[in-house]
């Protein structure tokens, strides 16, 4: 019975022996295990990590960016406003510019009925000189038809006579 007992205790050191062993085996594969996931954990901190400072430089990048659009965006609203002032100058300009135009226009209008009245006076003056040569002309043709048939006592008078009130005078 001792054998027997110490048979026991042998069986139940050995089952308790191998249940030790597996479960060490156990263990390790478990701190191994625990160990490969510490590191990949560590991989992926360290990977969060560069994404991380990866993500701050593209935030970094977006803000300049977007710092860089509203500097261009008050530099294009500055340039519209000088250039629409300009444009409002140019407006302004054009608007006195044809408001001269169209008083000179309006004085040249003036100045030219002024002229073409001064023509039709001057040639209905015109006329009437002319009418006035004609009618001087024909009394001048009819003295000289005349003179003929007076050259005789015209003859006999003083050189130095003065004209009689029947000779026309000249104007």
């Amino acid at each position: 019975m001792r054998n027997m007992l110490t048979i026991v205790l042998v069986v139940v050191a050995a089952i308790l022996g191998f249940f030790a062993y597996q479960s060490s085996q156990k263990g390790n594969l478990l701190q191994a295990d625990l160990a490969a996931r510490t590191e990949a954990v560590t991989a992926l901190e360290a990977e969060k990590a560069q994404l991380a400072e990866e993500l701050a430089a593209l935030q970094a990048e977006g803000e300049a960016a977007v710092t860089a659009a509203r500097d261009a965006a008050a530099s294009v609203q500055a340039d519209a406003a000088a250039m629409l002032e300009k444009v409002s100058t140019l407006e302004t300009e054009k608007a006195d510019l044809a408001a001269r135009i169209a008083a000179q226009e309006a004085e040249t209008a003036t100045a030219l009925a002024a002229a073409q009245a001064e023509v039709a006076a001057l040639t209905d003056q015109v006329a009437a000189l002319e009418a006035e040569k004609a009618a001087l002309q024909a009394q001048v043709d009819a003295l000289t038809a005349a003179a003929p048939a007076n050259s005789a006592p015209a003859n006999s008078a003083p050189a130095n006579s003065a004209p009689t009130d029947s000779a026309p005078a000249n104007p």
